[in-house]
């Protein structure tokens, strides 16, 4: 029989409206559906639907009392002869009125056609679990089972997975005319976080092997209107500390001067805990930040993380924030938290960043002294533009002035030093435990 059906199947899949209307009335007959059983009948007898349709299906003839049923209520349902679809899939309606039956067919394809469905779409699971995916398949095909990532989790031929390991395996149910897959996320298991790499600016000068001193004052894509410098009158290490002081001063064309540092090729990190204890200056027009980005491509495609960034204007807000392909400006994502007296003190400004934690998906969660202000989830949609998260990203710290975030700036402030200093700078990562 489905050696018969297979073809059709095909023709309807090249979206001709006559080949699935011959394909249905084919099926009814190929199944056995008489429209004659004795005493009475059904009409129609035969019903394409969508999720979500109702139909009324007619008793042709005398009887009473009729019991109705469905052989799948999971793809339809029927009450006193009203048929709702619910899912993809196919199901027998049966009308019983004593010893005499009639029944009805019903395909449920989805709203653009599709003829096949896995339920659930994802699948959160822990290591030698066992899950029975459920699925509707409409014509009735053969169907093959597969995974993309046996290492994580397999797949027998009744739809059966088997979690193996922490990590994503795409779950892939096919016929001969199309495909549907399923997400199986296997959780990960860690262990502690441990300190795996820190700058705590101990000595009199900065470490070069891991930090490069960034010049130059073009306005950084920003409108800033410092002049960054390596000068120890902007930069120095003393201490225990990183200082950046900016200053008001002319210098290469520019009014004020500062500085700026990154990890660049030199120091870079994938997830963990990365996190500095900054003191972060006052004054209305500085513009503070300690940040990421990631070390493959252009900016936004490369994805940028603030950890922290701090106006002078709104001298109690900090704000953690993440850049992409397609949120260039970090709206969507963007959130602050308010600390009273955050100026001129130390705090610890840091983000975890996690690996498939969510239904396989990343987390980047923003904390100030360890108190969690926001949580980012990698976008469903997994592709660069939207989370570029998954690759190293390195520091970048630096004291701007005015800008498209620092606004205008008021020269009273540098009456006294204009100081941003950095006790240390820390990554802690953790292991995962097979």
């Amino acid at each position: 029989m489905r050696k018969i059906f297979n073809p059709m199947v095909r023709l309807a899949a090249a979206g001709s409206k006559v080949v699935v209307a011959v394909l249905l009335f084919a099926a009814a007959i190929l199944t056995g559906c008489d429209p004659h059983v004795a005493g009475f009948t059904l009409s129609p007898n035969v019903l394409q639907l969508k999720p979500g349709d109702m139909q009324t299906l007619e008793v042709v003839g005398s009887v009473t009392n009729i019991e109705w049923s469905s052989s799948n209520p999971d793809v339809a349902t029927v009450y006193y002869g009203v048929v709702t679809a619910q899912a993809i899939g196919k199901t027998i309606i049966t009308a019983k009125a004593g010893s005499q039956t009639a029944t009805c067919e019903v395909f449920v394809t989805g709203s653009d056609g599709a003829t096949l469905r896995i339920t659930p779409p994802v699948v959160t699971m822990k290591k030698g679990e066992t899950y029975q995916l459920s699925y509707g398949n409409t014509f009735d095909l053969d169907v093959i089972w597969s995974s993309d990532n046996e290492a994580v989790a397999t797949v027998d031929q009744t739809g059966l997975v088997t979690a193996h390991k922490g990590g994503n395996a795409n779950i892939t149910l096919a016929t001969s005319v199309n495909s549907v897959s399923a997400l199986v996320a296997v959780e990960h298991t860690w262990g502690e976080y441990h300190l795996v790499w820190s700058d705590e600016f101990e000595g009199s000068s900065l470490d070069e092997s891991v930090w490069t001193i960034q010049t130059g004052g073009n306005g950084w894509g920003n409108q800033e209107k410092q002049y960054y410098t390596g000068r120890p009158e902007n930069l120095r290490v003393e201490d225990g500390c990183l200082v950046i002081e900016a200053r008001k001063e002319k210098y290469e064309n520019n009014d004020y001067t500062s500085a700026r540092i990154m990890s660049k090729g030199k120091k870079e990190f994938c997830y963990g805990k990365l996190e500095a204890r900054i003191n972060l200056p006052s004054g209305i027009g500085t513009w503070p930040a300690f940040w990421t980005l990631g070390n493959r491509g252009n900016w936004p495609a490369c994805g940028e993380i603030d950890i922290m960034e701090h106006t002078g204007s709104s001298p109690s807000r900090i704000m953690g924030t993440l850049h992409t392909t397609k949120d260039k400006s970090g709206s969507k994502s963007n959130r602050n938290v308010m600390i009273d007296g955050v100026e001129n003190n130390f705090h610890v400004y840091g983000v975890e960043w996690t690996c498939e934690e969510k239904n396989g998906k990343d987390v980047i969660r923003f904390y100030v002294d360890d108190n969690v202000y926001s949580e980012q989830v990698e976008s469903i949609i997994d592709d660069d533009e939207h989370w570029p998260f998954n690759r190293p990203n390195y520091f970048i710290i630096n004291l701007a002035l005015g800008g498209t975030l620092g606004g205008d700036i008021h020269d009273d402030i540098f009456n006294v030093p204009v100081l941003m200093k950095v006790d240390w700078v820390r990554v802690y990562q953790r292991d995962e435990v097979e």
